[in-house]
């Protein structure tokens, strides 16, 4: 059910990049002027580095970028669940291969603190997921 609603709201910010851009930007600025207010002094500087070079970086762009690299992971998540469902290991496979794609995708093409971000978020919850799949290999053909 996660995977579809990824697909739903991958294909929103793909369609339009420039409204989730600003709504990007917007949150990331409330999160940093909360995070600043409960910082000490040493950890401003780097903080406010950061959030600079991510709200600099968050452009429709680089939503468009997130998203198309979303929408790959969320149809191979779905596709890989599918054939798990139906007992065939394969599909864990593709599980796998998404997790890679929503992971190094980032990285590598969008890049700085945002591309981090974006990458660990996207699989942060699928790898206990990944580990619990690896369990039941066993069940599966």
């Amino acid at each position: 059910m996660n995977s579809v609603s990824g697909l739903w709201s991958q294909s929103e910010r793909f369609w339009n990049p420039g409204v989730m851009a600003d709504k990007t930007r917007e949150t990331f600025e409330m999160v940093r002027e909360n995070v600043l207010q409960q910082a000490n002094g040493a950890d401003i500087k780097t903080m406010e580095t950061m959030f600079a070079a991510v709200i600099d970086n968050t452009t429709p762009q680089t939503i468009m970028t997130g998203a198309i690299f979303m929408l790959i992971f969320e149809a191979l998540s779905l596709y890989g669940a599918y054939l798990m469902w139906n007992l065939q290991k394969k599909g864990y496979y593709f599980y796998l291969g998404g997790m890679g794609i929503a992971f190094l995708g980032p990285l590598f093409f969008i890049g700085g603190w945002l591309g981090f971000i974006t990458a660990f978020a996207s699989i942060f919850a699928s790898i206990f997921m990944a580990i619990f799949y690896a369990l039941n290999l066993k069940y599966m053909r």
